[in-house]
Formats: structure tokens, sequence, C-alpha cells
């Protein structure tokens, strides 16, 4: 066991680990157009098929999460939904009748035991209709 005394070289481990992980985010961007409809897939890490997943909107803090829609719970907006595919790994949430003030950041979430895994969510909203589902 390594027995760190120095504060200042925890706190830059700590800083490191985080820029690592950082670095390993992706950010998937989905467009919708305004009436239609958006299916958003996010995938997951096998092993997580029984834990509770989530769409957050905007920053996501860890103590003001804006959740519109969560596995296991209804939606807090009917045009939101959740479908958990446990075979292939990927939940999707579907928004109907998207507006112009559903775009933004979202964050796709899988709920872990010390913290939350996130993928980052970019969905933008178009005016006009589309011929067929983005």
């Amino acid at each position: 066991m390594i027995l760190i005394c120095d504060h200042k070289l925890l706190i830059f481990n700590l800083l490191l680990i985080m820029s690592v992980v950082a670095c390993e985010m992706k950010i998937l961007t989905f467009t919708a157009y305004e009436g239609g409809k958006v299916e958003i897939r996010c995938p997951y890490e096998s092993g997580y098929e029984t834990h509770k997943k989530y769409l957050c909107r905007g920053k996501c803090k860890v103590l003001d999460k804006d959740i519109p829609v969560e596995s296991g719970s209804a939606a807090k907006d009917e045009r939101f939904s959740l479908t958990d595919n446990t075979t292939t790994h990927i939940f999707t949430v579907t928004i109907t009748d998207p507006r112009t003030e559903d775009q933004g950041q979202y964050w796709c979430a899988v709920e872990r035991k010390v913290y939350d895994d996130y993928t980052e969510i970019h969905l933008e909203i178009k005016h006009g209709k589309s011929e067929y589902t983005v």
C-alpha cells in the first residue's frame, strides 16, 4: 500500500485521474424536427442490465438533477419515454413532438454504486418537417 503524505501530490493525482476520465467522454449528437420524433440511443456496459437508467437535462449536477425520464418510473413529461434493451445494452429515450426548448445538453446515465456513468448528448431541434424519422 502506498501512503501519500503530501496533500498537493494527492490533489495532483486526483486531478490527473479526473482528466483521464474526462478525455474518455464522448458526445453524441442527435437532430430532430419540431413536431416529429427523436430516438436517443444510449449504450452502456454489460453488467448493468438491472441498474436504473435515466436521461438528465442540462448540467446534471449531483444534487440538482433535472430528470425528465428514468427507468421504472413514470416520465415527468409524457412526451419522453425510456425503453431498455438488455440484450444489446442500449437504452432508448424517445421524445415525441420535440420543441425548440428541448434543444441543448442532455446526459444518458446509468446508476452505479459510487458514481453514475454519463454519456453527453447534444440535441438539436430544427424547424420544419422531415420525411423520415431521425
